[in-house]
């Protein structure tokens, strides 16, 4: 099956590597499911690099499918960049009134809470906590 590129993104080796796996999951998938979003994300990531049109074309996959998806990550990555400098502290909370509680969450809505009870946590490195929360992403 021949495809010729139309542009340097759909000529390089992982547009190759990525083709190939979109070819295998073909050739051995034995019913008509769509296609797994692992491959979808690899061809997510490279449309959102060049030409969606080129990488569509050189990976064998529907243009307005890859294109839609692509806007989408777009759109996901502009909401996660501007969620990740709100820091939101309750005094009450911090003063032990109550005990502590720390909630974090990300763009793509995970959530991870932390409640620690009166007295307790005096140890905890918040900075690591959030720095190791935030680090998943990279």
């Amino acid at each position: 099956m021949a495809r010729k590129a139309t542009a340097s993104i759909a000529s390089s080796a992982q547009v190759e590597r990525v083709r190939d796996r979109i070819e295998h999951w073909r050739m051995t998938r034995t019913k008509l499911w769509p296609m797994p979003e692992d491959l979808w994300r690899e061809a997510i990531s490279l449309g959102g690099r060049g030409s969606v049109f080129a990488v569509s074309r050189a990976l064998g996959i529907n243009y307005a499918s890859l294109k839609r998806r692509v806007a989408d990550a777009q759109k996901a990555a502009r909401g996660r960049r501007r969620s990740n400098g709100f820091v939101e502290l309750s005094g009450a909370a911090l003063l032990g009134a109550t005990g502590t509680v720390i909630e974090l969450a990300d763009g793509e809505g995970v959530r991870m809470t932390v409640r620690l009870g009166v007295g307790a946590g005096a140890d905890l490195d918040v900075a690591k906590l959030v720095a190791a929360f935030r680090q998943r992403h990279e």
